[in-house]
Formats: structure tokens, C-alpha cells, sequence
């Protein structure tokens, strides 16, 4: 179903978009650490809101743009004018083009206030004056946000103490990483699930399916990768430097030169080696998922949480079932800044922006428009909480409808029928008590290594998906990927994160 997006699919965009929203960031204010807000003088609401304003947001669009957009966005103007004295200007940009236009957009004057910001894109549009710190308009005039997002999440968005953006509400946890597979194939040959605990355990799964099933893969694999998910290490951003462990007492090491990514090299090359993995798996431009739907692959990777098996099984139209192979999961700065809602620094009343963003994660009637559109055309209730498409409508013919997890706060929200009515109770309980890696909080300024990273990045290019899809020998070119990321710097680049993390850890008491 297209207008209840996978949450896991904001994980997937923002690798897709890694390095290429940095890569189009621009030198406006080059140097500065983020402008920032200086909010109106008083505080008073009739005060500061006594002049009408136009807010003009951003937002990725996924596909053509909604043509009922004008009709929803006149239904939200009866709130926000009513509420704070403002309109809003909703502008949807293709996701295609989404680095290249907000590149354009937040380095010239072109009017825009308020945007949605992906991981990637969050520290280079501090770095570069793109967006402003909030500190002081949170403050003032977003209580509701503070009572939203818990303060643990809320300040591990801070870079060098200041806050530039709003986590979108969500689960900010890794997920619990496993395996979903088809339930028919899992029923047809009596697969015990509850005895996969480790990827070990898969080996014989997956022989059964090959020895049995002719005309699909034992594992898919693609755009997403197992190594997306199956992760037992604090990324720090890049993975160039990570914390095995989520803690490792604050050391950084480099992922590449450890026994636990070698031995997981030569499991999935075993696994490629037995025609377990699609051959394609490095090159093709397919998701995993999209294997299994079409019925080409028999499982695939992910980071469980609250309501993605629900939805995985709805948009592959097939029952599934998933099997944890790590036991714990954890909270990290790249999760909690997946996606952020950011004030341009372009914006002329940023009071008022910051009032907005308050109801987009207060106000419930306002998130009901902006997910769903409006009752009674693009959606009707079924129960107090859940909703459906109009009688001959569905998710292919509504006239409106964006990513729900784009969203300031969904959980307010109705949540689709289909939907695990839990979800969100299911979330508040995972974000509390996932296991905070010991650098939550932390966020790495590449800029006096950026010369570096570009160059690690080609290495990583060259050869990180081949050698993680299965499809590179790992005994021949793991010591060549190696030593080509010795070459292009990745001791500096360590270094350079091992410096600002316990400048950091010192800051914080950590």
C-alpha cells in the first residue's frame, strides 16, 4: 500500500541519498556552524502573531505530486490561519530531484521556510548556513514538541550544543536485525523458525530452498543489503570508524580491518558461492523486497520494528514470517537523524515556522490532513483510530496521500486499518528501552577530512558492495580493499573522529 509507507523504507532512502545531498551542499556561509534564529522580542502570541504570514514547505514526493495537493492544503489553511495567523505553501519535490533542487533552493532566496531534511543532508546544511539553530524558538514557542520527543532523542540531534532540526517522531532504534521469509515455504518444508538464532543457522534453510524451489534464490538482495541491517556496530555516521558494540569504552576502529566483517564477508561469499544469493546482487537497481514480491527471492534482510511486518507482508501481497538473528536492540545518532524537520535560514519569520512545526507534532487534526487528506474524500474512518479508502478508491487512484514517516509526528495520526493498531504504543516502548550506544548523541564534522572521505568513498564504491553482497572472493580482495583504504586515508579520517568524539564524551560527562 503506497500512502502507509514502510518505515524501513526511510532508512533505505537515506543511504540511497548518503553522500549525494553532502555532495550538492553548497559554500553559503562557509565556515559558520549554522546561522542562527534570533526569535521576536516578545513572546506574547497575539504579539507575535498579529501580521499574517505564508510558511512554504518542502517536501519529497515519492512519484507524481498528489493532485488533490491545493484542495488539502486550503483544509489545513483553516487550521494554521486560525490557530497562529499563517498559511502554509506545500511544494513537493520529485525525489529524484530532491538534492539537486533543495541545493538550489537553500543557496539562493528563494522563498522556503520550512523543509524536511534527510540524515545525510542534516550536518552539511549546518555546516553551510543552510539551516538555523533553534534553540532559542523551541523555547519560545514549541512546548509541544519538547512533550513529543523525549530529551534524550531531542538533544542527540545537537551539533557542537546547538539544536538545527526536529527528529521526526518514530522509532529511532536499529531494529531488531533478521530475516523475513515467505510463511508458504517456511509451512511447505517444516523450517523450525524459533531455531534460527544466528546467521549460521540459515545455512540449512537455505540449502532446503535451493535444493527445492528451482526458480527463486534462497536470499535477495540489491538496493538493500543484509550488511544494512545486520549490524553489530555504531556506524558513527559513514562507517568509516565505528564502535563495535555500540560502546567499545568510546574507541574507534576501522570496521574493514576487523575479524567479525571478514567473517561475515566469507559467510555471505559461501552463500553466493552455493547460488543462494542473487547474482545480480551487486549491480541490480531492484530492492529485496521487490525479489521476493515477484517471486524471485525467498527472504531478505531488515531491521524489525513495530508495524513493519504488517506492512512488509502488505506490500509484497505475501505472508511472512521473521526470525531475529541478533538479540538486542540499540538507539544511535544516525538513527534519531534519519530524518529532521529543518527552518531554512532563508525563512523571514522563523517565529512563526517554529509555531507551526509545534502543531505538526501537537495537533492531530493537522497531521490527519497532511498523511492522509481529507475525510470523507481521500479517506473514511472505520473505528476511533483507523481509516480506509473511500469505496472504490484505493492507494493507486486516491487523489492524495504522502510517506507517512516524512511526517512531523505520525503517531498522532489515524493509522490505516491493515495497520498493527499497536504500533505506536509498540514504539514508545522500543525507544525507551533500547540500549543507548554510548555515542548517542555524537555527530562527526567530516569537513577537516573531506578531501578523505571523498577519496574513501571511491574505494568503498569499488568494492564494499561486491565484497558484501557475496559476489568478490574475500580472500583475494579484502586485503586489496584494505590497502586501498589505507591509501586514501581512512587512518586519518579515525583519527580525526577519535579526536572530536572525546573532545565530545568530554563535553558531555560521557
Amino acid at each position: 500500500m503506497k500512502r502507509k509507507a514502510k518505515l524501513a523504507t526511510l532508512s533505505l532512502v537515506t543511504v540511497m541519498l548518503t553522500g549525494v545531498i553532502a555532495g550538492c551542499a553548497s559554500s553559503k556561509n562557509e565556515g559558520s556552524s549554522g546561522a542562527t534564529a534570533s526569535p521576536a522580542s516578545s513572546t506574547n502570541p497575539s504579539s507575535a502573531t498579529k501580521d499574517p504570514y505564508e510558511i512554504a514547505i518542502a517536501i519529497p514526493a515519492f512519484g507524481a505530486a498528489p493532485k488533490d495537493t491545493q484542495a488539502v492544503q486550503d483544509e489545513i489553511n483553516k487550521i494554521t490561519k486560525a490557530k497562529i495567523n499563517a498559511t502554509v505553501k506545500i511544494m513537493p519535490v520529485s525525489i529524484g530531484a530532491w538534492a539537486q533542487q533543495m541545493n538550489l533552493m537553500t543557496s539562493g532566496r528563494e522563498k522556503l521556510d520550512l523543509f524536511f531534511e534527510f540524515g545525510a543532508g542534516y550536518s552539511p546544511d549546518v555546516a553551510t548556513g543552510k539551516i538555523i539553530a533553534i534553540d532559542n524558538l523551541l523555547d519560545k514557542y514549541g512546548d509541544g514538541i519538547k512533550k513529543q520527543i523525549d530529551p534524550v532523542y531531542l538533544n542527540s540531534v545537537k551539533i557542537e550544543g546547538k539544536t538545527y532540526g526536529v527528529p521526526v517522531y518514530k522509532d529511532y532504534t536499529t531494529g531488531v536485525p533478521g530475516v523475513l521469509m515467505r510463511k508458504d515455504l517456511v509451512n511447505k518444508y517444516k523450517i523450525n523458525v524459533a531455531s534460527i538464532k544466528t546467521i549460521d543457522d540459515l545455512d540449512q534453510v537455505y540449502k532446503t530452498i535451493k535444493d527445492n524451489e528451482s526458480t527463486i534464490v534462497p536470499l535477495g538482495a540489491g538496493l538493500s543489503m543484509p550488511s544494512d541491517f545486520y549490524v553489530w556496530y555504531d556506524k558513527l555516521g559513514d562507517r568509516l570508524g565505528v564502535l563495535p558494540g555500540y560502546d567499545n569504552g568510546l574507541k574507534v576502529v576501522n570496521l574493514f580491518e576487523t575479524k567479525e566483517y571478514e567473517d561475515y564477508l566469507n559467510k555471505v561469499h559461501s552463500w553466493a558461492k552455493a547460488g543462494y544469493i542473487n547474482k545480480d546482487a551487486a549491480t541490480t537497481q531492484a530492492n529485496a523486497s521487490d525479489l521476493l514480491k515477484a517471486d524471485k527471492a525467498f527472504s531478505y534482510f531488515i531491521g524489525l520494528r513495530p508495524g513493519n511486518l504488517e506492512s512488509e507482508i502488505r506490500a509484497n501481497g505475501k505472508e511472512l514470517v521473521f526470525a531475529p538473528l541478533m538479540p538486542n536492540i540499540y538507539a544511535t545518532t544516525s538513527s534519531t537523524q534519519s530524518g529532521l524537520w529543518t527552518i531554512s535560514a532563508n525563512s523571514t519569520n522563523p517565529e512563526r515556522v517554529m509555531m507551526l512545526m509545534n502543531l505538526m507534532y501537537t495537533d492531530k487534526d493537522l497531521a490527519n490532513l497532511f498523511i492522509y487528506g481529507i475525510e470523507g474524500k481521500h479517506y473514511v474512518k472505520v473505528s476511533d483510530n483507523s481509516i480506509d479508502y473511500p469505496t472504490g478508491i484505493d492507494s493507486k487512484t486516491v487523489g492524495y496521500s504522502i510517506q507517512s514517516w516524512i511526517y512531523a509526528n505520525p503517531s498522532i495520526a489515524y493509522l490505516m486499518k491493515s495497520d498493527l493498531q499497536e504500533m505506536w504504543k509498540l514504539t514508545a516502548e522500543a525507544n525507551q528501552k533500547a540500549i543507548k550506544s554510548k555515542a548517542l548523541g555524537f555527530t562527526f564534522n567530516s569537513e577537516p577530512v573531506k578531501n578523505e572521505i571523498i577519496a574513501l568513498k571511491n574505494v568503498t564504491d569499488q568494492y564494499a558492495k561486491g565484497l558484501e553482497s557475496g559476489t568478490l572472493e574475500p580472500v583475494d580482495k579484502l586485503p586489496e580493499f584494505r590497502a586501498k583504504l589505507k591509501a586514501a586515508g581512512i587512518d586519518k579520517v579515525i583519527v580525526e573522529k577519535q579526536k572530536q568524539l572525546d573532545a565530545w564524551a568530554t563535553a558531555n560527562k560521557k
